[in-house]
């Protein structure tokens, strides 16, 4: 292969190899806190992304999200990262940090750091075209229904199945443009 076209991330990619402690096969899923207890925060300065970064580092598993436009758009923009920890929300105006989130890069190419992604295939792209992040170590819960034969994959679906929780999905067609958030 031509080294252009070689991943930027092919070493750490031919080398992964996921750690044992996330192979193992838990009857029970873990407790965790409802999304009333849990703080919410609002990434829109380089401080607090800073500070977000240094969290991200010490986790050993982190949800992700992306909302992406594309109206009237050929190419579209991300607008908005929405990261998860097992105590913390966080979401992340991409807008306001465009500049700012290439760092992001060492969480998620960190394969000691598990990405839970819902249909991560665009998400990725959109990740690597806009912010040059790449992934390493990441689970896809669409695709692992889809391993399980599940009829239905929808996050939704998945919520309510396994955790009892209801997802209100009317702004997922949102101008995600529009500020403030």
């Amino acid at each position: 292969m031509e080294q252009r076209n070689r991943h930027p991330y092919e070493f750490e990619l031919k080398k992964f190899s996921p750690d044992s402690k996330f192979l193992i096969i838990k009857h029970e899923i873990p407790h965790f806190l409802p999304v009333s207890s849990t703080p919410l925060i609002m990434v829109d300065t380089t401080e607090a992304f800073e500070l977000l970064l240094r969290d991200l580092l010490s986790q050993m598993v982190i949800g992700v999200d992306l909302e992406h436009h594309s109206d009237r758009s050929y190419r579209g923009i991300t607008c908005l990262m929405q990261i998860s920890t097992d105590k913390t929300d966080y979401i992340i105006d991409t807008l306001k940090l465009w500049d700012h989130l290439q760092p992001l890069n060492k969480v998620f190419c960190d394969p000691n750091i598990v990405k839970i992604f819902q249909g991560a295939d665009s998400d990725v792209i959109w990740l690597q075209r806009d912010f040059g992040i790449y992934v390493v170590n990441l689970f896809d819960t669409f695709q692992a229904a889809s391993l399980l034969g599940f009829q239905k994959k929808g996050l939704s679906f998945l919520l309510q199945h396994y955790c009892q929780v209801h997802v209100d999905k009317k702004y997922q067609l949102e101008d995600w443009r529009i500020r403030p958030l």
